[in-house]
């Protein structure tokens, strides 16, 4: 069946084809983006595809997508809840249906609004819910919305942004190779829409409006609740941030750039929210890691509200093959001589209970004992590279601290991270000179030369005593 001839599902009293492009009025904005997302989404079928398969939803060679838009349901009271749009996935005779719901620019979504759709998609048989907004998460079964346990236990609740479908569509069009250069073009024509300031596609700016207060209150050395409203919407504006910081470091790199989360934040967003508000109102601070395919190690970005600091770090293992001090600070050094920026910061970390030591890059390249102590006997475990950024008084200003600071991890990565190496252990050699000889049914590993042949063994020799264990 052509794709322009898609029929409409019977529980529909009125719905539109989604259409790249549309006949909608100017102000129907909402209307228009859904329709190009979701004819996207169907004629691109590696995006399309690849979208859901995000959501756990299996589409494989042999499914089909199907959208629509401005639809309408049947039934009485039915025909004032008009999600944007409609997704169908077909496999052999198996249906999965998903309503969709897409705010832009500054618009929120709706929670009441959401939950009437929750009502229709128990009234017919609909799987899940996607809404769309400028809003990150981290993760897509993360929404930014609370509701009631027992209004989502048959009907998934999933959220994109709309920074991360660009950042997927340029990850196609740009990294990955498309098998069909019509699909391509029309991805890159979609990025094109998306990126242009009309299409009310918004990157994240700026922080939250209590973010100055609370810094302004832990600089003064007042202690901060972790139940405060403005720590509780500065933690949520520091997960928008790291969102769209990996969203632009996929970009950059090529590979999906993610933030590891413990399987217990992973299940419960609510705890992850207020485990990070615990270590804003104890530590200060506010700290995320990403994992970057290949790296040699996780970079922890973090944020001191105290010092007005923010920093890039990664650790590397000291290699274990080398059993002085002094030659484990040379492969760290060697790693990191030709960077130019001499005020990156080397922390050895040393075992037992003898201090972790540093110095500046620029010290360690006149001088590699720079770390070393009179109580540093044993060689030192680990290494930290650090790069830090003192923002003074533009931290606290919820657009100023963005600015400052959403090029500092790409920095840290191509002036450090992408250099950096960790240590391998070498594979075992082999220590036995000659074959192995087996005796009697047991294996010899001593080397020939050094066996003795049993008919040299002296025979006039006593056996020597051995004493009771009694």
């Amino acid at each position: 069946m052509a794709l322009f001839d898609l029929p409409r599902p019977d529980f529909l009293a009125s719905g539109e084809k989604a259409r790249l492009i549309p006949s909608v009025a100017d102000t129907s904005k909402e209307n228009r983006i859904t329709s190009i997302l979701l004819a996207t989404m169907m004629s691109v079928e590696e995006f399309g595809k690849g979208m859901l398969n995000t959501l756990g939803v299996r589409a494989g060679k042999t499914s089909k997508i199907q959208c629509f838009t401005e639809i309408v349901f049947k039934g009485d009271g039915q025909s004032k809840i008009r999600p944007d749009g409609l997704i169908i996935v077909k496999t052999g005779n198996k249906e999965w249906r998903a309503l969709v719901e897409s705010k832009i620019g500054k618009a929120e979504l709706d929670k009441a609004q959401i939950e009437s759709y929750l009502d229709l998609c128990k009234l017919y048989d609909i799987d899940a819910i996607i809404t769309l907004s400028n809003l990150s998460v981290a993760d897509s079964s993360h929404h930014p919305l609370q509701f009631n346990k027992l209004k989502t236990r048959n009907t998934a609740l999933y959220h994109w942004s709309w920074m991360n479908l660009v950042t997927k569509a340029i990850m196609w069009t740009n990294h990955y190779e498309m098998a069909d250069a019509n699909q391509a073009y029309i991805l890159s024509e979609f990025v094109r829409y998306l990126q242009h300031p009309s299409s009310g596609v918004l990157p994240f700016d700026r922080m939250n409006a209590e973010w100055k207060d609370i810094c302004t209150v832990i600089q003064n050395g007042m202690p901060v609740n972790k139940g405060n409203a403005g720590v509780i919407e500065s933690v949520r504006s520091w997960h928008q941030f790291i969102c769209n910081l990996s969203l632009e470091m996929s970009i950059a790199v090529g590979h999906s750039v993610t933030v590891p989360m413990s399987r217990e934040h992973i299940n419960d967003p609510q705890k992850r929210l207020l485990d990070d508000c615990l270590a804003l109102a104890t530590n200060n601070k506010l700290e995320v890691e990403f994992e970057i395919p290949n790296a040699a190690s996780r970079i922890k970005f973090s944020a001191d509200f105290k010092c007005r600091t923010v920093s890039c770090s990664m650790r590397l293992k000291a290699p274990e093959d080398r059993k002085r001090a002094s030659a484990r600070i040379h492969w760290i050094f060697n790693q990191l001589k030709n960077i130019a920026d001499d005020s990156l910061l080397v922390k050895a970390h040393w075992p037992s209970r003898t201090p972790d030591t540093f110095a500046p890059l620029g010290i360690l390249k006149t001088n590699e004992d720079a770390l070393l102590t009179d109580k540093t006997a044993l060689p030192p475990l680990a290494f930290d590279i650090v790069l830090t950024h003192d923002l003074m008084a533009r931290f606290k200003g919820a657009q100023t601290f963005v600015q400052d600071t959403q090029g500092l991890l790409l920095d840290f990565y191509d002036k450090v991270g992408q250099h950096l190496r960790e240590w391998v252990a070498a594979p075992p050699k082999v220590a036995i000179s000659e074959p192995v000889k087996v005796l009697d049914g047991t294996v010899d590993t001593q080397p020939a030369s050094e066996a003795v042949a049993p008919e040299l063994l002296p025979q006039d020799e006593p056996l020597p005593l051995v004493a009771n264990e009694a």
